[in-house]
């Protein structure tokens, strides 16, 4: 089922299925992607897992998840709904279980205020700690897939290859273009070690979208073949590589919740 809130800014709508934003109507225009065979999704919502992960263990028991995890082939309920805001709620179940063993609850909040949309994941355990990662995963439109991506604070992140290895310190970063060409090269660049400014993407249309959150990595990603869109992704975690450790809890980056829950929050703000 589709939810729909909204403010004299933006109109927003989530699927039930998944989770996920399927619409950001910013004053009277579609920002969100809309999907086509370069990527047909619009926003993903992502947990336990980050990215198309290989097997993992879990106390010497052997899991093969899909790709993102569990929450976005999942039927979410409805917690809580208002005006400008929207809670929906899932429910750890067999099927969750068959690659994911453990017993949990994942809110995810939507909030508007005024231009900006705010989204909290909250990770509560039914029985004891559990491991995780999670983090979001928005398309926003832009022409001929190009952004150019601005740091509010210079920074000296630690660049993490996809395939593994170790990471790279970069010495300064400012600003770059990411553009098919760019994402061709790199396919998707990880960033960690941020100071936690704000991180701006600017289209050629005119639009910018601002980032914010305190997650440790944020991934810069579009398909490299086609789609006029850009992914800015906060993710408390990271793609699964060959040198990762197998065992969940032992990942990088990973989380753990009780059950009092833990919450984890981004902000995308709209301009133009």
């Amino acid at each position: 089922m589709i939810y729909i809130i909204k403010n004299k800014f933006i109109t927003l709508s989530v699927n039930s299925d998944g989770g996920s934003m399927t619409s950001i109507n910013y004053l009277g225009e579609e920002r969100l992607w809309q999907g086509d065979e370069f990527w047909q999704s619009q926003d993903v919502v992502i947990f336990p897992i980050v990215g198309h992960a290989g097997e993992y263990t879990v106390d010497g028991k052997t899991y093969e998840p899909k790709s993102h995890g569990v929450a976005r082939y999942a039927e979410f309920a409805l917690a809580d709904i208002g005006v400008d805001n929207l809670t929906l709620e899932l429910t750890s179940n067999p099927v969750t279980r068959k690659t994911y063993p453990f017993d949990f609850v994942l809110k995810i909040t939507y909030k508007l205020k005024k231009n900006k949309i705010e989204i909290t994941y909250t990770v509560q355990s039914k029985e004891g700690k559990i491991p995780f990662y999670v983090g979001g995963h928005p398309g926003m439109k832009a022409p001929g897939g190009e952004a150019v991506i601005e740091f509010e604070n210079e920074e000296s992140p630690l660049c993490y290859p996809v395939g593994g290895g170790e990471p790279v310190k970069m010495e300064t970063l400012k600003r770059f273009v990411a553009n098919k060409e760019f994402f061709r090269e790199c396919k998707t660049l990880q960033l960690g070690g941020l100071s936690g400014g704000a991180i701006t993407a600017h289209t050629t249309d005119g639009y910018s979208y601002t980032y914010k959150s305190d997650c440790p990595v944020f991934a810069f990603w579009s398909n490299e073949e086609g789609g006029e869109y850009i992914c800015v992704e906060p993710w408390w975690g990271i793609n699964d590589s060959e040198d990762s450790p197998s065992e969940l809890s032992e990942k990088p980056f990973i989380n753990f919740a009780d059950e009092e829950g833990s919450k984890f929050t981004y902000t995308l703000e709209i301009n133009k």
